[in-house]
């Protein structure tokens, strides 16, 4: 008797919590966060599974949650025109966690991947509770508004 085919792409061992800090070490926002507030982070994460063709964020849509690439690959598109792919540890929506503005882009899966999901109300809530984040997210939004504007008088 046999069984049903069994898709492997999923049968991946479950991420552990180094790798997750890790991902959360590389995103942007989060460089100069202290390893305890990474860790803090992590506990309102969820790593979550998406499908090949499956639409992440969708440009327009007001959103709050950040994602960050564990695995696998998307596509980055305004309107019709590609903009760029993500691979592993590149974050979608940072500013999401912040402002709850409208998606800037659609980023769609093109292969199966693992995301590291922040919802963005216990996000603001963390930064309630942990002084020391809020200030190390500040100085970090600080130096990338210099090294912007810093571009755009070159």
């Amino acid at each position: 008797m046999t069984g049903y085919p069994v898709d492997t792409r999923f049968q991946k061992k479950a991420v552990t919590q180094t790798a997750r800090l890790e991902a959360l070490r590389h995103v942007g926002l989060f460089q100069g966060v202290s390893k305890r507030s990474l860790m803090l982070i992590d506990r309102l994460s969820v790593v979550r599974t998406v499908l090949p063709g499956e639409v992440l964020v969708t440009e327009g849509d007001t959103g709050s949650d950040m994602m960050v690439v564990l695995d696998g690959k998307a596509t980055v598109t305004r309107g019709t025109r590609k903009l760029s792919e993500l691979a592993v540890g590149q974050a979608i929506g940072e500013m999401a966690l912040l402002d709850n503005q409208p998606r800037s882009a659609t980023v769609t899966a093109l292969e199966p991947m693992r995301i590291l999901m922040i919802n963005g109300p216990a996000f603001r809530k963390l930064l309630a509770k942990v002084p020391g984040l809020t200030d190390a997210l500040l100085a970090t939004l600080c130096s990338r508004l210099r090294d912007a504007n810093a571009a755009d008088e070159l």
